[in-house]
């Protein structure tokens, strides 16, 4: 089994030559690994092409900032094949023995469409803060995850030829790539979870961000395209209840809208913390719901 490992990298120069040298320590035989540089702003570029030369990595930089969705397509369509694709960000990183837990996990499990493992939270310095939550459940995850009954990393799952095939690449118009590849792909099959830690996630004061309002409107497109699920309206009120609190801060008429659903989950924090972001009181949510 081929696996194509895709690294975009944007303005991580502090980080991102230690990503390439855990990919690099991989124990893995047989990938491919395609670097991107999205028009980086830093020395990025300059220190991951030195990286990719050292460890026989492909790389490529983007003249301007495209997006990831774009770059990951992108990414694809210049690899040589493989049979199961695994993303990275050029922040984190990979602890030994992580693509073979993957990719093992698939192999095991014949028609699977992912693979996915545990996911430690590090910091800047690379210092552990703990795992991040994850419920470890495998076979059909699609309808449990999306109805928030059960917690998987969408980030970081190793996803079949065949179910990418389906999926037939990223919207370069929505910015959740990550839900999105999980809302295309998630259902046309099993999706194992691998007992192994299979990335270290970075966090730090350059994480991305990304603007609600935008957010908040691709995930109503995503949303829309599974009008024809069964539990379409249960989902509805499932993500009503988020955008209440993902609106309260900045967009309060907009967050309004979804109070009927938010009253329907009124013991989860979000729907308490939108309240007060919606009464002027958000430096409280920032200093005691959302630490």
């Amino acid at each position: 089994m081929k696996i194509l490992i895709r690294v975009p990298c944007y303005n991580h120069s502090k980080y991102v030559a230690a990503t390439l040298a855990s990919i690099a320590e991989q124990d893995y035989p047989s990938t491919e690994v395609i670097v991107i540089d999205d028009g980086s702003t830093d020395d990025t570029a300059r220190i991951a092409s030195e990286a990719c030369l050292k460890y026989g990595f492909r790389f490529f930089r983007n003249e301007r900032n495209v997006g990831l969705p774009a770059t990951l397509n992108k990414m694809v369509a210049l690899s040589g094949g493989f049979d199961a694709v695994f993303s990275i960000a050029s922040d984190d990183i990979m602890p030994p023995g992580a693509v073979r837990s993957l990719a093992e996990a698939l192999i095991r499990n014949p028609g699977a469409v992912g693979a996915y493992g545990d996911v430690e939270l590090i910091n800047s310095d690379g210092v552990s803060l703990g795992l991040i939550r994850s419920d470890r459940i495998s076979g059909d995850v699609f309808k449990r995850v999306l109805l928030g009954e059960a917690t998987i990393p969408l980030a970081w799952i190793m996803w079949t030829k065949d179910a990418y095939q389906d999926f037939g690449g990223y919207d370069e118009t929505v910015p959740l790539e990550d839900s999105y590849a999980f809302v295309k792909m998630a259902k046309l099959g099993a999706i194992h979870y691998a007992n192994a830690v299979t990335v270290h996630y970075r966090k730090h004061a350059g994480n991305s961000t990304n603007n609600s309002w935008h957010m908040y409107q691709s995930s109503r497109r995503l949303l829309a395209s599974l009008r024809d699920e069964p539990f379409y309206s249960e989902l509805c009120r499932k993500m009503g209840s988020e955008y209440f609190f993902v609106l309260s801060r900045r967009h309060k008429l907009e967050a309004i809208r979804y109070l009927p659903a938010a009253l329907s989950r009124p013991f989860r924090r979000q729907f308490w913390a939108g309240l007060m972001n919606l009464a002027g009181l958000g430096f409280i949510v920032d200093k005691f719901i959302r630490r």
